[in-house]
């Protein structure tokens, strides 16, 4: 049984937290005031400050999901249930590219958690990791080629939003092509079939000289500008530093939190925002962030109309973590 979504009274709580707006799309400026959600919905995002546009009237697709319990929702009775876009199980679909991933398998499952029904695009299929992992049964693991939009396409429609963690490390050719061209690849096919919300998992700007890992920085940023231009208001480019959690090579499971969990506590209780904003020095004041709080904000962003399009910083993806509780 999926766990409930979070009520209203803990939604309402999390509205008050406080954040500070992540630098904006360049084409964006915020002009909009922020106003807290209060139905209960995917609550991680209940905080987020509106980011230069008003959502108006649109629901949130789980609102009118009869699977996930509401108090602001009358009761429905067995046999009442209405088919939700993009899935045939009556639960809205969410489409992730790389789910078999160290982050995407994240998504997938927190995903599952939320009360959607889950797509993972990669040309593998399900990882041999989770072979035992119960929860992995309900994921449809879909091989197929990013740069082959013929073997997905039809996935992505009717689907309530996408995230995409594609990305490598490589020759400067290789990691382009992957974190930039793979990624704008799959952005155009979303947007083509209709798609409302893309999440991009990019990576903090650490201001690095122009020669160090080119291909991976300039690749990410490529594609942030392809998110821009064709979700000026549902693309939410997530940018994380060093992502800890345990991370699957082969049969052996690398435990990076060992590392990533006292060093994010430690750097709790300085200023890093500031601290990380000196060139080169800075990227060591980049705090760490877990794998789960990366999936959370990921699944909030690309399935719930009140998370502002946009950059969204390591410091909001690890608050917006803490306030979910």
């Amino acid at each position: 049984m999926l766990p409930k979504v979070l009520s209203s009274p803990t939604a309402q709580k999390l509205a008050h937290a406080s954040f500070s707006s992540s630098r904006p799309f360049a084409s964006r400026v915020s002009t909009q005031p922020s106003f807290p959600r209060t139905t209960p919905v995917c609550a991680y995002a209940a905080s987020l400050p509106h980011r230069g546009y008003s959502t108006g009237d649109k629901p949130h697709p789980l609102d009118s999901n009869p699977n996930v319990e509401s108090p602001l929702r009358p009761e429905t009775s067995a046999g009442t249930q209405q088919e939700q876009p993009g899935g045939s199980s009556g639960l809205p679909r969410l489409v992730v590219f790389g789910g078999n991933g160290f982050v995407g398998s994240r998504v997938c499952e927190q995903a599952l958690k939320t009360g959607l029904s889950v797509v993972s695009i990669s040309r593998s299929g399900r990882p041999k990791a989770l072979a035992g992992a119960a929860w992995a049964d309900s994921i449809d693991w879909v091989q197929a080629d990013a740069f082959e939009p013929a073997t997905y396409r039809d996935q992505l429609q009717g689907a309530v939003g996408v995230v995409s963690c594609l990305g490598g490390f490589g020759s400067n050719e290789q990691m382009f092509k992957i974190c930039g061209e793979a990624n704008i690849t799959a952005i155009n096919e979303a947007a083509e079939a209709g798609v409302g919300r893309f999440v991009f998992i990019s990576v903090h700007d650490y201001r690095f000289p122009g020669f160090f890992l080119s291909g991976y920085f300039q690749g990410k940023r490529k594609a942030e500008n392809a998110l821009a231009a064709k979700f000026p208001e549902g693309g939410v480019a997530l940018r994380p530093g060093f992502i800890h959690g345990t991370r699957s090579v082969g049969s052996v499971g690398i435990p990076l939190g060992l590392v990533g969990t006292p060093l994010e506590k430690a750097l709790g209780f300085l200023p890093t925002k500031t601290l990380a904003s000196v060139p080169l020095l800075g990227a060591g004041f980049v705090p760490p962030v877990s794998v789960t709080a990366v999936a959370k904000a990921a699944v909030a962003a690309a399935t719930d109309p009140s998370v502002p399009g946009g950059i969204m910083d390591v410091w909001e993806i690890a608050q917006l973590d803490a306030t979910s509780g």
